[in-house]
């Protein structure tokens, strides 16, 4: 009988050890699953942040390109604008405006302006990359020239201004010929 007893308390024993050892690791995983449950509810927390955000930053997307649309459809009504009255300037005072070689340069290219050599180009590049405009070519040159710059940056008459240089063009080549 002591022997069973024994054999009781080893048996009991181990029984109590692997209890332990169960009671042990059902605390560790219940911590475990304290921690992730504490990092899914931060993660969702960053989640719905980062919704908020997004949808946020969608609504200024929304606004920039309503911003965007608008002036793209001001520049097509300005070219629908555009189109007759450059055309009108090339067939009545012959001015055809081409690009001077890089993007701030704009030549104004004249025409019509002798009535033995129609054909004749008289030309001016300006320089339009600040906010006072410069004359970089002239051809030919005229003399009044640094006045009309200074009247242009000055009153930002485009239009007038180059009915003043084709007016002097012509006038040079008539006292010229």
């Amino acid at each position: 009988m002591a022997r069973d007893m024994e054999s009781l308390e080893t048996e009991h024993r181990g029984v109590l050890d692997a209890l332990k050892d169960e009671l042990g690791a059902e605390d560790e995983l219940s911590r475990m699953v304290g921690k992730l449950q504490v990092t899914e509810k931060s993660s969702r927390e960053a989640v719905a942040r980062l919704v908020k955000r997004k949808e946020e930053l969608e609504v200024v997307l929304a606004g920039k390109q309503r911003v965007v649309d608008e002036r793209r459809e001001v520049i097509r009504v300005q070219r629908e604008k555009n189109v007759p009255e450059l055309k009108f300037f090339e067939e009545r005072m012959g001015l055809t405006v081409v690009g001077g070689g890089t993007p701030s340069l704009l030549s104004f290219v004249f025409t019509l302006i002798s009535l033995s050599d129609p054909q004749r180009p008289f030309t001016i590049t300006l320089d339009l990359s600040q906010r006072e405009y410069q004359a970089t070519h002239c051809s030919p040159r005229l003399d009044g020239l640094s006045a009309h710059m200074e009247w242009l940056n000055t009153t930002r008459n485009f239009h007038g201004f180059l009915k003043r240089i084709r007016h002097d063009f012509s006038t040079l080549y008539n006292e010229t010929i």
